[in-house]
């Protein structure tokens, strides 16, 4: 009997915690097409948030660049048009020069040690008082992968072949100057731009990971890929902080927990679809190499040398000390 009672008064509890909870709609947009693992995440996550907060917490999902590029929806969340949004480092390096570092050439040999480097809570510490000031709440880490080139013109096996390649990069420091120092065209073109970009031949070439590749079917265009994994972004899920606190200690609880499962879902469904994706590319008519990288880190030192002269000396020691455990 004490047994019943006890259940009944738990239960009691938890629907008066969500009776107590205003219903609150948010906006989460992202640039992913609906195919990709970025949508897939955030159907979870507003689904799961949904389920277990008895409804009162909602998400509506604005997919495929429909409210803007990446940075634009930063500074839309800054301004609370939208609540939520997953940029990368690049979009976020406005606010937080410093994350730009994360992206430097060849940082990362493989997803081991990118796991490393975000274990803890050093990077979120490092980059909040950036946040704050900004007026954002971090929430979690994601993914996005490892980006490699494709293009129609040759093979690249060695930094030479870049030499007259028009590869189109979004505006993000290291993308460019990568290039750019192995003696690549840089064009910029918005990636809603880019199928068409591609198809038309305003440009030879890009660089995306492999799933983003994938998701837009770019063995339509491209003959070539090359894979060189010569940078790594993740991306994180960002809300605007007054949203963020104007949720019950129990939204803002069912939050982190169901964000923290989709980054992993996310993670797991990149890393895992890989190598099928190439597969399929190959069977699709695309050429796959994977070259040495050894020419092509010592051909972008000058980038390194840049990204440090951008940040305190604090900020770089910092980075060298979490990049240090990442080895």
């Amino acid at each position: 009997m004490k047994k019943l009672a006890l259940v009944m008064l738990m239960i009691v509890v938890s629907v008066s915690a969500f009776a107590q909870d205003k219903t609150v709609v948010l906006k989460l947009g992202h640039y992913s097409a609906e195919t990709h693992a970025m949508h897939l995440a955030s159907v979870m996550l507003a689904e799961n948030v949904a389920k277990r907060s008895n409804g009162t917490l909602k998400i509506d999902i604005f997919p495929n660049s429909k409210l803007g590029s990446s940075q634009e929806m930063v500074e839309q969340t800054i301004l609370g048009a939208i609540d939520f949004v997953l940029p990368t480092e690049p979009a976020l390096a406005k606010w937080s020069p410093k994350v730009n570092l994360i992206t430097g050439p060849f940082a990362f040999k493989n997803y081991a040690s990118v796991d490393k480097f975000f274990a803890g809570e050093d990077f979120v510490s490092w980059i909040k008082p950036d946040l704050d000031k900004a007026g954002l709440q971090y929430i979690a880490r994601w993914e996005y992968g490892f980006r490699t080139y494709t293009n129609s013109k040759r093979p690249i096996s060695k930094p030479e072949d870049f030499r007259g390649l028009k590869i189109r990069t979004p505006p993000d420091f290291v993308n460019q100057e990568t290039v750019k120092a192995l003696g690549g065209i840089v064009q910029t073109i918005a990636f809603a731009e880019l199928p068409m970009a591609l198809k038309q031949g305003v440009v030879d070439g890009q660089e995306n990971p492999i799933a983003t590749i994938y998701a837009g079917k770019m063995w339509e265009t491209q003959k070539y890929l090359s894979i060189l994994n010569y940078t790594y972004v993740a991306t994180h899920l960002i809300m605007n902080k007054a949203s963020f606190n104007k949720l019950s200690a129990n939204q803002q609880k069912i939050l982190f927990e169901e964000a923290v499962k989709a980054g992993q879902f996310m993670q797991k469904t990149i890393r895992d679809g890989e190598k099928a994706q190439i597969e399929e590319m190959v069977k699709n008519g695309m050429e796959v190499n994977s070259p040495d990288t050894t020419p092509f880190q010592a051909g972008t030192t000058s980038v390194w040398d840049t990204l440090k002269s951008k940040v305190s000396d604090a900020d770089w020691k910092a980075f060298q000390a979490m990049l240090a455990k990442s080895k």
